[in-house]
């Protein structure tokens, strides 16, 4: 250990200062035995990345990190350490992975590794520093998200309703020309009813880029594909729920569509569902049990970003806390609309090609 001694004037051994420097670091600092394929040395940020799964310097080997570390991520990590074993001990090797937190959920980390100890001329022992970069990343896909969504709102705004605009400008100018026939401008009226229309469409998809926004990486997470096999209303108004299907039915007559009237029934059936393939419309407005319940009991039976909050509200408080909800995509105001099914869908073909 290197120090300057006419200026560091601690009456500490040099081992206890490194010692304390060792536990006082962020970042999680680890050393893994090859042989034995455990971790035999971690600082007090590594065991408390690791609180809620009764994990202690003696048991965190090789069987309990690969129950923590997300699936696809685990050969990477295997095929890195094996890495170490051909390399000098001044380099180090560079990987990132998830790994599960204390709520099940998953976090981003990088990770250097370097050899520690050779014995003979084999690496036996494996230095780690981890960093978690969860924040670094949800930061980055929030910033590209915006950028996607400006990109959207300048295409919608300059191309699709300027287009119109310019349509119906050019039919006002023609209408009452001495040269037109009844016949044409029977069909220029038409021309001008399609340029509203899709004028009207173009503030629709404005306002729905612009009211709902998700800052982390969920809302893409179900913009994943046709992936969609079946959507479920969950609503007390037996009226507004056979309102909505029969919207669903007419544009997407090949997917499934369930209604609840309760949120228990409700919670009960979506056990039994591929919720991955499942999107769910949330009245939040419930007698009893209502929808912030739901929410709350469905985050603990699946982490899909999957659900829509529909609701006659227009607080905005409610659109806030529609927003600490990671499996909450959106949240629109009743009634539920052929051009809110009809756009959503077309973001899907629109992300598929």
């Amino acid at each position: 250990m290197f120090r300057n001694n006419e200026l560091f004037n601690s009456t500490m051994p040099q081992w206890e200062v490194l010692d304390t420097v060792f536990e006082k670091l962020p970042d999680l600092v680890f050393i893994y035995d090859l042989y034995s394929k455990h971790v035999v040395v971690c600082n007090a940020a590594f065991l408390k990345e690791l609180k809620g799964y009764n994990l202690s310097i003696e048991n965190i080997d090789c069987t309990a990190l690969r129950a923590l570390i997300h699936t696809d991520d685990w050969q990477n990590l295997q095929n890195t350490i094996q890495k170490v074993i051909s390399i000098s001990m001044e380099e180090c090797v560079e990987l990132n992975f998830r790994c599960k937190n204390e709520i099940k959920g998953y976090q981003y980390y990088n990770t250097k590794l370097s050899v520690f100890e050779k014995k003979g001329d084999s690496v036996q022992f494996v230095l780690g520093i981890t960093r978690n970069n969860t924040d670094t990343i949800y930061n980055d896909a929030q910033k590209e998200m915006y950028k996607t969504k400006l990109q959207d709102v300048s295409f919608i705004a300059s191309q699709q309703m300027r287009h119109e605009y310019a349509k119906i400008q050019s039919i006002i100018t023609l209408f009452d020309n001495k040269f037109i026939t009844d016949a044409e401008r029977i069909d220029l009226i038409k021309e001008a009813k399609k340029s509203i229309q899709i004028i009207n469409s173009s503030i629709f998809k404005l306002n729905h880029k612009l009211s709902f926004s998700q800052t982390d990486d969920y809302y893409n997470k179900i913009h994943n594909g046709n992936n969609i096999k079946k959507i479920v209303f969950v609503d007390d108004d037996v009226l507004t729920n056979v309102l909505n299907k029969k919207i669903v039915q007419a544009l997407l007559p090949e997917i499934l569509v369930e209604v609840y009237l309760s949120i228990e029934d409700a919670l009960i059936e979506l056990q039994k569902m591929e919720l991955s393939q499942t999107l769910i419309f949330l009245d939040i407005n419930f007698p009893g049990k209502g929808g912030w319940e739901f929410l709350d009991a469905y985050a603990k039976i699946s982490d899909e970003a999957n659900i829509i909050v529909l609701s006659s509200s227009i607080d905005n408080r409610d659109r806030e806390k529609a927003r600490e909800y990671k499996s909450v995509i959106d949240y629109i105001t009743k009634p539920l609309s052929f051009e809110f099914i009809k756009t959503f869908f077309e973001e899907f073909q629109l992300k598929n090609h």
